[in-house]
């Protein structure tokens, strides 16, 4: 699936109000997360393009739920009531790597305690720049990257406004923000967060879009925390020339062709387009879980799962076109491939092929 495919309605929305823990994890695990991985690929692709950055040299990609996969976890019923999906960069866990962190049991630091994420809830899509998640640093620790703000307030207010986010989702100010950090580092309190207002549903490659670029402009903060933590004097000013120097040629890439679609429409278009969004009949609220849920959350053509990196789709049997119902017994699931294969054929049932058995 391409990212600008890529939607969440409000099934996906009411995913996470819903009772059945089971159901909500594997929906989260088959069908949100993969397309939040699609969406951290270009994420990090933009990050290698703007800021010419070896992503993998330092960082890595993390998610959330974790589902583990060993025999005995899949077995056990869910308990765990999932108010979130998201997907983060990190510093990778490794050893031998983060020379400037030290623990307070004097052990080998192998984690960052920084991290940018892209979180979706029942509120839309964010995005969060967190710091502090790991609490086992020393103090003295903590205080070279309270040092590092302090110096740098004033690109990292500027980062902060140019990816339309927030500091602590209250302070706006320097003075705000050195006072904040200041009584936060007195009071042992070392969580930093930065975020974003969350895009409500529906959530379209617009407001994707926005979100990636909320990232891509945080990402000199996530670089220089990476850096502190190498044992590396972080050099912030040399990512924001950077991003100023490409900003103007992404912003015309990623937004002023999609502004532009926007505006050639005619009323004629608009029209076609109002006209459309009337005739199509949604399937109904929580009907797309039961169905993947039914097929054993696979394509039901090739056998394939969300685990091998595809896009699980509902397919009528019967096309509406062709008098088909809007049940669940005219329902099957598709993976993206298959979907387009089919097309809009007449009565294909393929529950009852071998691969999905």
């Amino acid at each position: 699936m391409k990212i600008e495919e890529i939607t969440f309605d409000t099934d996906d929305k009411n995913l996470f109000l819903i009772d059945d823990l089971q159901l909500k994890a594997d929906a989260i695990r088959y069908s949100i997360l993969p397309k939040l991985e699609i969406i951290n690929n270009e994420l990090i692709s933009r990050i290698s393009n703007m800021y010419d950055f070896d992503f993998f040299q330092n960082c890595t990609i993390g998610k959330s739920p974790q589902f583990r996969t060993s025999k005995n976890q899949r077995t056990k019923p869910v308990t765990l009531d999932y108010e979130h999906s998201s997907i983060w960069v990190y510093g990778k866990r490794t050893k031998n790597k983060w020379k400037g962190l030290q623990r307070n049991d004097n052990k080998e630091a192998q984690i960052t305690p920084t991290l940018l994420e892209i979180i979706l809830t029942t509120e839309g899509i964010s995005s969060i720049f967190y710091f502090g998640y790991i609490k086992n640093f020393t103090k003295e620790t903590y205080k070279k990257f309270y040092d590092f703000l302090d110096k740098e307030i004033l690109n990292i207010l500027s980062l902060i406004n140019r990816s339309n986010c927030k500091y602590q989702r209250e302070y706006f100010e320097i003075f705000d923000i050195r006072e904040s950090l200041k009584k936060n580092f007195v009071d042992n309190n070392y969580d930093i967060l930065i975020s974003s207002k969350p895009y409500d549903y529906p959530i379209n490659y617009e407001k994707i879009n926005e979100i990636i670029l909320s990232n891509l402009m945080l990402f000199p903060l996530l670089n220089a925390f990476i850096n502190i933590s190498l044992g590396v004097d972080p050099n912030i000013k040399s990512d924001i020339e950077k991003a100023e120097k490409k900003f103007r040629s992404y912003y015309e890439k990623y937004f002023k062709d999609v502004q532009e679609k926007f505006n050639s429409l005619n009323e004629n278009d608009l029209q076609a387009v109002r006209i459309k969004a009337d005739t199509k009949i949604k399937i109904q609220a929580g009907i797309r879980w039961q169905v993947f849920k039914r097929d054993n959350w696979k394509c039901v053509a090739c056998g394939r799962s969300a685990e091998e990196n595809i896009i699980l789709h509902i397919d009528h049997i019967l096309p509406r076109s062709k008098g088909g119902k809007d049940e669940m017994n005219n329902y099957q699931t598709l993976c993206e491939t298959c979907n387009i294969g089919k097309s809009n054929k007449d009565e294909t049932n393929l529950r009852n092929n071998k691969a999905y058995s």
